[in-house]
């Protein structure tokens, strides 16, 4: 077996101190570019593998990580990214990393301001941040930026190009809403209306759904064959289920040529519900998520399609880049889509397995 290599050895071979090998290492800064390339070449030449557990005991550092999302209870949705943070904690605790979670209300931007407030002052190292809001996540972003707070972003991507944006991990929102204008293609006639549906408050400060609503739209004006005519709406309050149902019934009354209807939310469940209190069972419906409540509506065929956007492993990897980047010293990939699984009752246990397979292997 061959001698484990010490920095003792690389700083003899580069003709460098100690110290600046320790400082390229954990790229510290304060080091010349001659004197990098000395050091980086050494290590090749040495075959140096860093013993990063050893390390970590050694400088005895905690790694501080906060969490911003919606709060799960009002959204199944969110529990999954929870939970794939939870598993990814489990697996890098031992190097010195804590978690902590800060929750806001979907519908309340103010909230999400006040959260991103308390992690600014919070000391933290990294922050994972779902920055659904457009005007508010950009301007908790350009925070994180003064303060040289490492950031990644879930769900939803907001452009950024400064050096504390780590990546962005989910799924390409746009090509999302194209696939979702495709699916539904198939299942209206010629001459039929194609209805986007927001389930959601401030929609238009929501970079994601807008970002699929312009997929959804630009996928018919390009694939004109069907001569498909199509109409946006949105509504907030789903819980009102009196007030949802007659939102919808006018819509529909008005639109009388709707056949299919994508709903760019996780809560495609309570359009179902509505149809079914108006006896409009055959409607096209397709939206996102293998939440509960959807689920048993695919089962059904009330939903024809489920796009999946893998909320557990966005959580996962979120937490596995911090980790990668922080600790491990490693460079992150900028921008990690995940697949647009298209999901149907005729493939849907298999997706139920992968999920359960994660949630065991995660």
């Amino acid at each position: 077996m061959k001698n484990r290599v010490r920095i003792k050895d690389i700083a003899e071979k580069a003709g460098v101190s100690k110290g600046t090998v320790d400082r390229v290492l954990h790229k510290r800064g304060n080091v010349s570019p001659e004197a990098r390339k000395k050091v980086l070449a050494a290590i090749e030449e040495l075959d140096y593998q860093r013993n990063i557990i050893a390390s970590a005991l050694a400088y005895n550092r905690v790694w501080k990580i906060a969490a911003l999302l919606p709060r799960p209870e009002e959204d199944p949705f969110w529990q999954q990214p929870k939970i794939g943070i939870g598993r990814a904690h489990r697996a890098v605790r031992d190097y010195g990393v804590t978690i902590n979670f800060y929750h806001f209300a979907e519908a309340n931007s103010d909230e999400f301001l006040s959260s991103s407030r308390k992690i600014l002052e919070g000391g933290y190292d990294a922050v994972l941040v779902a920055p659904i809001f457009a005007k508010e996540g950009h301007d908790f972003l350009d925070e994180c930026q003064e303060r040289g707070l490492k950031y990644v972003q879930i769900n939803t991507y907001l452009p950024r190009e400064d050096e504390n944006f780590l990546c962005y991990i989910g799924q390409d929102s746009y090509q999302s809403g194209m696939l979702a204008a495709k699916l539904l293609s198939f299942g209206v006639a010629e001459g039929d209306t194609a209805m986007v549906l927001h389930l959601e408050k401030a929609v238009y400060n929501s970079m994601h759904l807008m970002e699929k609503e312009k997929g959804f739209t630009e996928f018919f004006a390009q694939n004109p064959g069907k001569k498909i005519q199509l109409h946006q709406t949105s509504f907030e309050d789903v819980f009102n289920k009196e007030a949802f149902t007659r939102f919808l019934q006018q819509t529909l009354e008005q639109h009388p040529t709707v056949g299919g209807i994508f709903v760019t939310t996780s809560r495609a469940f309570h359009l179902v519900e509505a149809l079914e209190r108006m006896g409009r069972s055959e409607m096209k419906v397709l939206g996102f998520d293998l939440i509960d409540d959807n689920l048993k509506h695919l089962e059904t065929n009330e939903i024809d399609f489920l796009i999946n956007q893998n909320p557990l492993k966005q959580g996962y990897l979120a937490i596995i880049n911090i980790f990668n980047h922080l600790v491990l010293k490693k460079d992150v990939q900028k921008i990690q889509y995940l697949p647009l699984d298209v999901v149907m009752r005729e493939n849907m246990q298999y997706y139920l397995n992968v999920e359960e397979e994660l949630h065991l292997i995660i």
